[in-house]
């Protein structure tokens, strides 16, 4: 590069920056002219014999070579931040890497959790093709369902925050005692609900005469601003499913384009149960905690042991 030849136009914006705000340049500084991030070099910029399946570090020592093709007044400068915008590039790709490994995660949780709500709706139908006589169906005011869904992974994941949707329902004045949580509501039992995909995505149902009986009849749930109209299938105690509008589903990402989602979303509710989850957790943590250095085989077992000896 000879010394009169125009640099990258992220150089002179990176020096632009520094000179503004009077500031070192910091790594997230270069991200914004950076997106060949899932770029995979061709094999022919690549000057090395390495195999192309596995690690090489060829490109990187070439990138930071002794040769320069610009030698002017700023050069050092520009090298220097040529390899530190070089290592934002591995970083990002690192952090992209772990991204979609942790998306991934998600998605095989959630998938879990929704063929468990299949089986019950399988069973349900099953169960009501042979007329069968279905289980005692409790209120379900005062419960939350946690709710799955693959379609919203691929669509609404966020990397740094992707929190536990859910659903609610709970009595429309406190102390409300027309429906327990272990007997059918009566005819005048009225409560409300309340739907969480994100801190600013949701809604809440006006006041509604919950299912007596669990079923695939579907209850279409209006929001108190009459702009949405959730529809719900009660498959048991434990189980439902929910279909929402993408406009919901979206509804604090205003101008989305609608051509890449689906008109409706699907979403697979499993009752939380705090007081289960609590003694699994407990479980978990037993079955990882260290034995005492006394508590070993050999001390329980060897006549030389601790428990031998009374200690």
């Amino acid at each position: 590069m000879a010394p009169g030849q125009k640099l990258p136009a992220w150089y002179y914006r990176l020096v632009a920056l520094t000179i503004k705000e009077d500031r070192d340049v910091e790594p997230d500084d270069f991200d914004e002219d950076i997106s060949d991030i899932d770029r995979t070099p061709d094999p022919s910029e690549v000057d090395c014999d390495c195999d192309p399946d596995e690690d090489c570090e060829c490109d990187d020592q070439s990138s930071h070579g002794s040769e320069r093709s610009y030698n002017g007044s700023d050069a050092d400068y520009y090298y220097e931040l040529k390899d530190e915008r070089e290592e934002r590039k591995q970083e990002l790709r690192e952090m992209k890497k772990e991204e979609r490994e942790e998306k991934e995660r998600v998605r095989k949780a959630e998938g879990v959790k929704e063929e468990e709500v299949r089986a019950a709706y399988k069973s349900l139908q099953q169960a009501e093709s042979k007329g069968q006589l279905l289980p005692p169906f409790n209120c379900i005011a005062g419960n939350n369902f946690r709710l799955y869904s693959l379609d919203h992974v691929d669509h609404r994941y966020n990397s740094s925050l992707y929190p536990s949707k859910y659903v609610e329902f709970y009595y429309f004045e406190e102390g409300d005692d027309t429906c327990t949580s272990k007997q059918p509501p009566s005819r005048e039992t009225k409560i409300q609900g309340h739907l969480y995909l994100n801190v600013d995505c949701g809604c809440d149902f006006a006041l509604f005469s919950p299912p007596k009986q669990a079923g695939l009849e579907k209850y279409s749930l209006k929001d108190v601003e009459g702009k949405y109209t959730p529809i719900f299938q009660f498959i048991s105690n434990d189980h439902l499913i929910m279909t929402v509008s993408r406009d919901l589903v979206f509804r604090d990402v205003p101008g989305h384009p609608k051509d890449l989602a689906p008109d409706t979303f699907t979403f697979y509710g499993i009752r939380y149960d705090y007081k289960e989850e609590k003694r699994l957790r407990d479980e978990k943590r037993k079955r990882k905690r260290s034995p005492s250095p006394r508590d070993t085989w050999f001390e329980r077992s060897h006549p030389m042991g601790a428990w031998s000896m009374g200690w």
